[in-house]
């Protein structure tokens, strides 16, 4: 396969589209993953705010935090994000707090792909964010089981034509779930103390149909949100 020849959509973060061959092929679900406090969330909104300027609609299902409290964080870097929710071009959706009142039970893949659906029906979604999919439990325990929910829930997604990015936190960096084999890409990110200083990268793990290198490279979160920068966080500034 020609990886070139594949249509792209931008993930809205300046410096990523060039480290994935121009974009992510849409359709797609992507996993986002790292420790709390890494950008996750940030570079999720980067993706649906892009998405909205070109015309698409975003859905973002909150299952632990209030939306309203996250858009206030993400207006500091960018205050259009007001007018797309105004507009309903991104759309907000608390559903732990429904499934929670209804069931009485941690959400289940299958409950919160009911509610995706019924959204995507009537809203026409193009792009999605869950946050984060480690509130989601699985309804069997059997590990064979597990795998096989995820991927359906995976596939059911790919079948409404959406391109969606799955926030997982991410503490043990050893330790890989099912999200990350069934995925088709996997992005990380990372903060750590080097020579008495905090650095900040990104990491491509994974991307399907996309050639790519696992290098980390350097991220700055600067006045407009995320930068992308195609070198070693490692590197010295001269």
């Amino acid at each position: 396969m020609h990886t070139s020849h594949i249509t792209r959509i931008s993930t809205g973060v300046k410096g990523l589209d060039e480290l994935i061959e121009g974009g992510l092929i849409p359709g797609r679900v992507y996993l986002i993953t790292g420790p709390p406090g890494s950008g996750k969330t940030t570079l999720a909104f980067h993706f649906l705010l892009e998405g909205a300027r070109r015309g698409e609609k975003g859905l973002y299902v909150s299952l632990i935090q209030k939306p309203e409290d996250v858009v206030k964080d993400i207006a500091k870097y960018d205050p259009s994000i007001f007018a797309y929710i105004k507009t309903w071009k991104i759309i907000l959706y608390d559903l732990g707090p429904v499934l929670w009142r209804e069931t009485e039970k941690v959400p289940t893949w299958s409950s919160v792909l009911f509610r995706i659906k019924e959204l995507s029906e009537t809203e026409k979604i193009d792009r999605l964010v869950i946050d984060p999919v480690t509130a989601i439990e699985f309804s069997v325990s059997n590990p064979a089981r597990k795998k096989a929910e995820l991927a359906r829930f995976i596939r059911a997604i790919e079948d409404l034509g959406i391109t969606a990015y799955l926030i997982g936190e991410m503490t043990d960096m050893d330790r890989y779930t099912e999200e990350h084999y069934l995925t088709s890409g996997v992005i990380m990110m990372h903060y750590f103390m080097h020579k008495n200083k905090m650095i900040r990268a990104i990491q491509i793990l994974k991307m399907r149909g996309t050639k790519h290198d696992m290098d980390m490279k350097k991220v700055v979160f600067s006045d407009n949100g995320i930068i992308v920068f195609n070198k070693s966080p490692f590197e010295e500034e001269v």
